[in-house]
C-alpha cells in the first residue's frame, strides 16, 4: 500500500503526475524508477508478457518503494481487471475501448458494490490477505482510493468525451496518441498537426467538464507541452526506452573516446 495521499486523490486535488509504462519484468527496475521520483508505473500487460505473479511481485516492489503502480489490463475484460485489481494494484488502465458502454463495464468491474460489481474477496493481497486494519472498511477504502483510467485512442472514442467525463467512476481519459494516429489512416504520425488537433480537442472537451486527462509523452518537449494543455496523468516513454536512450547515449561517448 503506497503511504500518504493515492494517486487519485493527488489527481483529483489538481496536482500534476508523472510516470512511465512499465514493460521490463523486473523489480530492481520498479525500486529504482520509485526511488528517481517517478509517481507512478503503467505495468503494461497489453504489449509485454506478464504472468499474473508476476504483476503481483512488481506491485509488491512498487509498495516498497513508494511508487503507485497502475496495471494496464490486457484487455476490457472482468477477469483481467478483477485480477489486476486484487494484486493491490493503485488502479487500471484500460485500453481498446470502442463504446461508452464498454467504458462504464471497465469501471463496474474496477469497484465494488454500490459502484461496480467487482468479485468481492479479502483473501487476497489487495486487502491484506484477511489482515486488513485500516482506518476505514476494505471495500470502502478501495472504491474510494482506485483510479481508473480509460484510453481515448481511436476516433469512434473521440467522438464521445463528454459522455465518458460524465462517469463518475472513471477518474482519467488517457489519450494514446499513436493508436489515434492508425485509427486516423496514419499510422505512427501521432505529432501530425491533424493527430494533434484532435487531441487539442479531446483536451478542451475534457477540460471543459472538469475531468482529468492523460497522455503518453515521448519526449520532455512533448510533456512540457501536454502539461501546459493541462493534463494531470503523463506517461513518459517506457523503462525499455529509457533504458536504451542511456544505453545509446553510453556507448556514443565511448565511441567518441574511440575515435581520438
Amino acid at each position: 500500500m503506497i503511504q500518504g495521499k493515492s494517486l487519485k486523490k493527488r489527481i483529483a486535488d489538481g496536482e500534476t503526475v508523472y510516470g512511465t509504462f512499465f514493460k521490463l519484468n523486473d523489480a530492481n527496475l520498479v525500486e529504482m524508477l520509485g526511488l528517481n521520483g517517478f509517481d507512478f508505473i503503467i505495468i503494461d500487460t497489453e504489449h509485454s508478457n506478464y504472468a499474473k505473479t508476476d504483476v503481483e511481485n512488481l506491485v509488491r516492489a512498487a509498495d516498497y518503494a513508494n511508487i503507485s503502480a497502475i496495471v494496464r489490463v490486457a484487455a476490457n475484460t472482468e477477469e483481467h481487471i478483477l485480477h489486476a485489481m486484487d494484486s493491490g494494484a493503485c488502479g487500471i488502465q484500460v485500453p481498446g475501448l470502442e463504446t461508452v458502454e464498454a467504458a462504464k463495464e471497465a469501471a463496474r468491474a474496477a469497484k465494488y458494490y454500490p459502484l461496480g460489481n467487482r468479485g468481492l474477496s479479502t483473501a487476497q493481497r489487495a486487502a491484506k490477505f484477511g489482515n486488513w486494519n485500516g482506518e476505514v472498511p476494505y471495500v470502502q477504502f478501495a472504491n474510494e482510493n482506485s483510479l481508473v483510467v480509460a484510453h481515448i485512442e481511436n476516433v469512434e472514442m473521440a467522438a464521445h468525451v463528454e459522455e465518458l467525463c460524465d462517469i463518475d467512476t472513471i477518474d482519467v481519459l488517457f489519450v494514446g496518441p499513436a493508436d489515434l494516429s492508425q485509427s486516423m489512416g496514419m499510422p505512427g504520425k501521432s505529432t501530425d498537426p491533424k493527430v494533434q488537433a484532435v487531441i487539442a480537442d479531446i483536451f478542451q472537451r475534457a477540460n471543459a467538464k472538469g475531468k482529468a486527462v492523460g497522455i503518453f509523452a515521448g519526449t520532455p518537449e512533448m510533456v512540457e507541452k501536454y502539461k501546459n494543455m493541462g493534463a494531470k496523468y503523463i506517461a513518459y516513454a517506457s523503462d525499455a526506452v529509457l533504458i536504451n536512450r542511456a544505453f545509446k547515449a553510453a556507448v556514443g561517448k565511448i565511441n567518441e573516446i574511440k575515435a581520438k
